[in-house]
């Protein structure tokens, strides 16, 4: 982990490039996924019942054309049936959705995020911390749901680092614009990190809670002022998705 500095340049505004993802939400967002030969169901199915958790499998949905896809849309439908009181298992179903969505072919870490679901007590332990981050993410409080998992080096739950639990804290939204969490990953720390946000770290997978909060804020001014200055609504999952790839949209 680098210096607690989390200064952002004074007036540290979006890459230009990224307002050719703006005010296009349907297509950058809500219709963004993979299909089943991308995302691997029968690989999730076979893992998820040597595990000892049957029942639990990939559903890849039909959008009426072409072949399935699980898309942002599809994983936001599943969060809105999730509330506190609901079943361990609904919180299980989406998490291996989103794992599976945000992995696609790589197995890296896996077997290993699995695996820290297969002991009974262990589960409902671990169940529990991404019921109490659901809860706090979607009360607008970035901090505390970031931090119910993070630990110093990684996440509480092994396998689950930063990158992938904040995908959860984002898809619990159920695809509100105003959500406060998003997603934060290597690709789009390193995007910041090239723009001018020079002091967060980069080739990295590792944020404290702290940054995280200040990346969440600060894509969300971004969105508020381009939506003020383009009059249509723009959300700040729009500039992840931007920066997550690292270039302008074309077409």
């Amino acid at each position: 982990m680098v210096q607690r500095n989390l200064e952002r340049p004074p007036g540290f505004e979006p890459p230009a490039w990224t307002g050719s993802w703006l005010g296009r939400r349907n297509e950058v967002i809500l219709d963004h996924g993979f299909t089943a030969d991308q995302l691997l169901p029968s690989w999730w199915d076979e893992k998820l019942e040597s595990a000892g958790l049957a029942g639990h499998s990939i559903d890849i949905p039909s959008h009426g054309g072409g072949a399935p896809r699980l898309t942002r849309r599809d994983l936001f439908v599943m969060a809105s049936d999730l509330d506190e009181g609901s079943p361990d298992d609904d919180y299980l179903r989406l998490l291996w959705h989103v794992l599976a969505w945000g992995s696609g072919r790589s197995r890296r870490n896996n077997l290993q995020r699995i695996a820290a679901f297969t002991d009974p007590e262990l589960r409902q332990e671990r169940v529990a911390l991404l019921r109490s981050a659901t809860v706090a993410a979607r009360q607008g409080d970035a901090a505390i749901a970031y931090g119910t998992l993070i630990r110093r080096g990684g996440g509480k739950i092994p396998g689950l680092g930063p990158a992938f639990f904040t995908k959860f804290l984002y898809f619990v939204g159920s695809g509100n614009a105003a959500h406060a969490c998003l997603i934060l990953d290597a690709r789009v720390a390193k995007s910041l990190h090239t723009a001018g946000w020079s002091t967060i770290p980069s080739g990295s997978y590792n944020w404290y809670t702290e940054t995280y909060v200040a990346y969440c804020e600060l894509l969300a001014r971004w969105a508020e002022a381009a939506s003020n200055t383009t009059g249509k609504p723009i959300a700040a999952d729009e500039y992840e998705r931007a920066l997550f790839a690292g270039h302008p949209l074309s077409g």
